[in-house]
């Protein structure tokens, strides 16, 4: 993908010159008469880099710039004048311009800077990409290996989808999986590295307020609107927009987001003008969207647009084989964060971990390690420094750690029930006993469960279950 450089000149001369050798270059060009002209393309579609004339017919360069840094403050910024005048210069350097090039240009000095320039952001990119991941591992780059054959399916798939830009995935599983991690490694293994990745919970927002950060919203668009805001789309043009949790998002915004999927435009709330846009829209869910599809909570053909590729991220339970080298993994992250001194996990430890469930999966585990590194001190970490609970049944169980006869005839545990996971316990250990009564044959299962045979594969490969 071309680098895109706006430029801003009142001079028609200046600007087609720039325009015919920046392109020459490589670069994609968009011009601009005027600072309104200039923040209008800017904030219409975000650039890697502007030359910016300091006088402007309508405005002051130095207006202009201040006002780009105040919505773009990554945006590289290099001033062009006639008029090299010391305060001038630093006027511009403490709005955070990042050069200055005089007039006459000299092309050599200026496409130097404009190289320089453009490094700047892509460090500045990669920055912010690495400060908004939010991986399970703590936003590192590297990917634990895994031994599961159910996870290196997942991986397998994730090298094929990478190679393309513009797929859409959707991501299942339950929660506590990894989904966000997955979809970091799509982001990072693919051409879209250098640019952001950018997610939002869907779960996490009232309807108005997700609308207004995923498309932005015009100065004016409702009461608290004081200022024009960017939104997720357009920041990260070119790169990622991971949507955590789209079976919560309101049925008006699915609406919009079909839009974006099929055509890669969009209006801010309160505005009048389509945005496009290149973004590769990567959503995960929880929950069974052909459920709430058939619920009528779901729009039927906003899922067949997201469900271009599906991945499904198996729960830890069915990864027995990775249960010992993630934690041994954390138990050296936070050993060192803590600078205590734990070098491995005895016997007693490894059997516990790989004995209990993990209803809240990776994450759980992440947070039981984390907790017995800080609280605890050794060099082994034992069963009694982890504090594992009975509420978590053996891996290959059948029996829920509370069924549903006690939830719906005795009262509820003081602490609660967690809804998701065991609705995902009762399910998985229905379609066990069926596939074990079956013998394996997963026509018979199917039918014991009333099920066609392909929502029983897809519940086989979500929990991990191989003849």
């Amino acid at each position: 993908m071309k680098p895109l450089i706006l430029v801003i000149d009142d001079e028609e001369a200046i600007r087609l010159f720039l325009e015919s050798t920046l392109e020459d270059e490589g670069y994609e060009v968009r011009t601009a008469a005027s600072g309104a002209d200039g923040l209008q393309e800017a904030f219409s579609r975000v650039p890697d880099l502007v030359l910016l004339d300091l006088m402007l017919p309508d405005m002051s360069g130095l207006q202009v710039l201040g006002s780009l840094k105040e919505k773009l403050p990554h945006l590289c910024v290099i001033m062009l004048t006639a008029h090299r005048e010391a305060d001038t210069a630093v006027k511009a350097m403490k709005l955070e311009a990042f050069d200055y090039a005089t007039k006459p240009i000299q092309l050599k000095d200026l496409l130097s800077v404009v190289q320089k320039g453009l490094e700047a952001t892509s460090e500045a990119r990669d920055r912010f990409r690495r400060l908004t991941q939010s991986d399970l591992f703590g936003g590192i780059d590297d990917v634990v290996p895994s031994q599961s054959p159910a996870m290196i399916e997942v991986y397998d798939t994730v090298r094929r989808i990478s190679a393309g830009g513009a797929t859409t995935v959707l991501i299942d599983g339950e929660s506590g999986v990894g989904k966000d991690v997955v979809a970091n490694l799509i982001h990072r293994s693919s051409p879209r590295r250098d640019f952001p990745f950018l997610d939002i919970n869907c779960a996490a927002l009232p309807e108005h307020l997700l609308e207004s950060e995923l498309f932005g919203h015009e100065k004016g668009a409702f009461t608290d609107a004081a200022t024009q805001k960017l939104g997720l789309l357009e920041l990260a043009n070119g790169g990622t927009l991971f949507l955590d949790e789209i079976g919560e998002m309101a049925l008006t915004v699915q609406v919009k987001l079909l839009r974006v999927l099929e055509k890669m435009v969009f209006r801010r709330v309160g505005g009048l003008q389509d945005i496009g846009v290149d973004v590769r829209i990567v959503a995960a869910t929880n929950r069974n969207l052909a459920s709430q599809v058939r619920a009528g909570t779901f729009r039927e053909d906003l899922y067949y647009r997201l469900d271009v590729v599906r991945l499904t991220v198996p729960p830890l339970r069915a990864r027995l084989e990775d249960i010992v080298p993630l934690a041994e993994f954390f138990l050296g992250k936070f050993s060192g964060r803590f600078k205590k001194n734990f070098k491995r996990i005895d016997e007693s430890g490894v059997a516990q971990l790989i004995g209990y469930r993990w209803p809240g999966n990776i994450r759980e585990l992440r947070n039981v390690i984390e907790r017995a590194v800080l609280l605890q001190e050794g060099l082994s970490l034992t069963s009694a420094h982890l504090r594992l609970g009975s509420d978590g049944a053996a891996a290959d169980a059948v029996d829920l750690p509370v069924t549903l006869s006690d939830v719906l005839t005795g009262s509820l545990p003081e602490d609660g029930v967690d809804l998701e996971v065991l609705v995902a316990q009762f399910e998985e250990a229905l379609v066990r006993k069926a596939y074990q009564a079956a013998n394996g044959n997963q026509s018979l299962a199917a039918r014991l469960l009333r099920l066609n045979r392909d929502k029983l594969r897809y519940r086989l490969r979500q929990y991990g279950i191989r003849p």
